[in-house]
This record gives C-alpha cells, sequence and structure tokens, in this order.
C-alpha cells in the first residue's frame, strides 16, 4: 500500500488510483476499510488493485475537507463510501462502475 500525503479536491480523491482510501491514525473503522480492501485483493487478485492510502491528517485542506468522514472511499475517482464500506460496494464499483452514495459528506 502507498501513503501519500496530498491535498483534497472537490468530491474527488486527493491523489489519482483506481482504489484511494483517505484514513487517519488510530481510526478503527478506517483499519477495518483497510483490512477489508486487502481482504478482497487476497481473494480476487485479478480485479483488486493495491490501494493508495492517503493520511487525512498530513494536510490542512484534506483534514478540512474530509476529517469529519473517514475513512473515505474512491474507486475510479468517484466517492463511493465514508465511515464504512462492505464488499458488495466495493466489488460492484470495480466491476460495474462505481456510483456516488446516496447521501454525499
Amino acid at each position: 500500500m502507498t501513503r501519500l500525503p496530498l491535498a483534497a479536491v472537490n468530491h474527488g480523491p486527493p491523489v489519482e488510483g483506481r482504489v484511494v482510501v483517505v484514513t487517519r491514525q488510530g481510526c478503527h473503522l478506517c483499519d477495518e476499510v483497510i483490512e477489508l480492501v486487502a481482504q478482497m485483493r487476497k481473494d480476487h487478485c485479478d480485479l483488486v488493485p493495491e490501494p493508495t492510502i492517503v493520511d487525512v491528517d498530513t494536510d490542512e485542506d484534506l483534514r478540512s475537507r474530509w476529517g469529519d468522514h473517514v475513512p473515505v472511499t474512491f474507486v475510479d475517482g468517484t466517492l463511493i463510501a465514508y465511515w464504512t464500506l462492505d464488499a458488495d460496494t466495493f466489488m460492484s464499483a470495480l466491476c460495474d462502475g462505481p456510483t456516488l452514495p446516496a447521501v454525499l459528506p
């Protein structure tokens, strides 16, 4: 996993990558999402790419935009989930294309 400290842009991911997860240290929900992505990658290595992990606390703009919503998950540049991520949503985004959550942060 790549960890990068970069700034956020509106509802898009703070960096480019097929799968981007915005997290913070000590966040148990963040750990759960990272673990889910790792397990899905293990189970579907041909479909699930290595995620780019971005620490929300490395940049003031990033913290201001996403700090209350971590973990935030993007697939192909589209926000697909915040706070929680389930396997069905993640796989659907990878296979069928990402869709925004019903409520945006």
